[in-house]
């Protein structure tokens, strides 16, 4: 039997036996001071109201159907046999069954999320969740699951929900991963998340084989458990909700070039990205290969960061040949993503309008020798979402952070000796009509004294 670590919030738990012949798994949490919290209600209401009649082309975000503590195979939307998301409310038996008052909150997080990956993957792909209702396909088969034990059995205890929900959920047919609201479960006063994800050579090997695909894995927030049900402010957060997903897709795996695993190192402690802003990078503990550094500007909407700033740790729609997602595993290729033309409407809709600005699916690059006096030129990267418009800003470091040069403001850049010794850099600006967003090259190396001005060395020849 293999084993599966938990990791709480930074604390690593004992070893805990999950299934035999399952992959090592890796559980990571988060809170709302890692990944930012929207006011649902708001955001759902100012959307419907810019909306206005027009006619909406994406999933409606309120529910609507038959709570049940089973699988709705009736008015199901996909084939029994296709990977899916399901989406589970789960409550323990000595407490109240608030499932009411949490399915509009759920039915936006699908529908927001939705929306949202479809912008950064070029309109083309976005997430299989498990729908279907008596009221149509567009609104989730969300099943209730009351946990058998007390209260106590199960706050905070990721082991004991998840093997609870799997139990619940049985064999639906095909490969289902579980995305959880564990009502009023957290012990911390406040809604956090928990995820598996499977580790090792394994988790990052590509295309269809790779074992993310066969389900079984659990996503979990827990909320507090004094917190009211519903879509406020302390509701079930979109990016928190994608961000759990995420990793029981396989992100982002501790070779990715941006992993916050130091090298040669196999500990569960680590499983994000350092080059933010980004759905799953955040700051990790001071033992992180890397700390924080935000290369991609915030976007407008409501989920405000990228799905993969630079399209190279753990999704692109277009990975570069030889890069690691062309050799690694993508969750672009997830089982439990599928084409729009699938999932439509999912992947549109102004009940719930998140703007689709420029996201890059390859970063800008610099060509040419990092030295004084020598010309080096950038190249914007390759983008998605049809930029109209780029701009350029060169920077230099400065220590841990980067500062932005004078006047350097082109596709090229001379170095000068203020230059001398420092690293170089270009952040690359695409705009559309729907918003900007910006992402910085690999830096260059420190600039060199090589490539002195050409008259200075032959009037140095002519005083010989």
């Amino acid at each position: 039997m293999v084993r599966a670590t938990l990791l709480l919030l930074g604390a690593l738990a004992l070893p805990v036996v999950f299934a035999p012949n399952r992959p090592e798994t890796t559980i990571h949490g988060e809170t709302p001071s890692d990944i930012p919290d929207v006011d649902l209600r708001a955001t759902v209401a100012a959307a419907q109201a810019q909306a206005g009649d027009a006619p909406a082309d994406g999933i409606p975000s309120t529910w609507c159907g038959d709570l049940a503590a089973t699988n709705n195979t009736e008015n199901a939307a996909f084939p029994a046999t296709a990977a899916q998301l399901k989406v589970v409310y789960a409550h323990a038996a000595d407490r109240p069954n608030r499932a009411a008052g949490w399915v509009d909150a759920l039915q936006a997080n699908v529908a927001i999320v939705n929306r949202y990956l479809s912008a950064q993957a070029g309109g083309t792909k976005a997430l299989r969740f498990d729908m279907g209702t008596r009221c149509g396909a567009g609104y989730a088969d969300i099943q209730v699951v009351s946990l058998p034990g007390p209260h106590a059995e199960y706050k905070d205890n990721f082991r004991a929900v998840a093997q609870a929900v799997r139990g619940a959920l049985g064999d639906q047919g095909g490969p289902r991963n579980a995305i959880v609201l564990a009502d009023g479960l957290s012990g911390i006063g406040t809604e956090h998340g928990l995820a598996e994800t499977i580790t090792g050579a394994g988790g990052e090997q590509p295309g269809a084989g790779n074992p993310h695909n066969r389900g079984g894995l659990s996503a979990i927030v827990f909320t507090a458990d004094a917190e009211p049900p519903g879509q406020g402010a302390r509701g079930f957060w979109p990016e928190g909700f994608l961000h759990e997903i995420t990793h029981t897709l396989g992100a982002v795996q501790w070779g990715a070039p941006h992993s916050t695993q130091p090298a040669g190192q196999q500990s569960p402690q680590y499983g994000h990205c350092w080059q933010g802003a980004d759905v799953m990078c955040y700051a990790e503990d001071a033992g992180a290969a890397s700390q924080l550094r935000n290369d991609c500007a915030p976007l407008p909407g409501t989920i405000t960061v990228s799905y993969d700033c630079g399209r190279d740790d753990y999704f692109s729609p277009a990975p570069e040949p030889g890069g690691y997602l062309a050799t690694h595993w993508n969750t672009y290729d997830s089982a439990f993503m599928a084409g729009c033309e699938t999932l439509a409407p999912a992947c549109g809709g102004e009940d719930v309008a998140i703007p689709a600005a420029p996201a890059p699916a390859t970063g800008p690059t610099i060509a040419g020798a990092a030295r004084r006096g020598t010309t080096l030129k950038a190249t914007t990267g390759d983008w998605i979402n049809r930029p109209t418009s780029f701009k350029y800003r060169w920077q230099r470091a400065s220590g841990k952070t980067w500062q932005s040069i004078s006047g350097a403001d082109r596709g090229s850049y001379r170095p000068s000796t203020r230059d001398l010794g420092r690293r170089l850099r270009v952040v690359v600006a695409a705009s559309n009509d729907d918003g900007t967003t910006a992402t910085a090259s690999a830096p260059t190396a420190p600039v060199g004294a090589v490539g002195l001005n050409k008259t200075a060395t032959a009037r140095s020849k002519r005083g010989r």
